[in-house]
């Protein structure tokens, strides 16, 4: 009977030591993985961004209009570009020139609402207009 309690400890022991070293064999082990991650990046140049529309809006009284960029990105945010023109290929060339875009890209991008009454914002010389939507 002895020699089964003792056969028994010896054996525990074993697996015990067994399953030591390979914990410590997996846990020192390194991995081949990168050195370096990127997150969180925010590209500089808007033109860069995948951009799913552009709104404009002209406003005839006041000759001013609104961009807006949206993006298909939603951790993105959307950019306002506001000109003092109100024909809707100058507008296009401004906006191509301003997000380093071609005119193509801007022109099949781009939609148009044109109000001909006075709109909620302000054109380059900083005058106010009052909103009427």
């Amino acid at each position: 009977m002895l020699r089964f309690w003792l056969s028994l400890l010896v054996l525990g022991f074993a697996f015990w030591t067994i399953g030591q070293l390979m914990t410590l064999r997996i846990l020192g082990r390194t991995y081949q993985t990168s050195h370096y991650f990127i997150t969180d990046v925010q590209p500089e140049d808007i033109a860069q961004r995948s951009i799913a529309a552009i709104k404009v809006e002209i406003c005839n009284e006041s000759g001013a209009s609104e961009a807006k960029i949206i993006s298909d990105e939603p951790s993105l945010r959307s950019r306002k570009l506001r000109f003092s023109l109100t024909a809707p290929e100058d507008i296009e060339q401004a906006i191509a020139k301003e997000l380093d875009m071609p005119l193509q890209e801007v022109n099949s991008l781009a939609y148009h609402k044109v109000h001909n009454h006075y709109c909620g914002f302000r054109n380059y010389s900083g005058q106010n207009f009052r909103n009427s939507h």
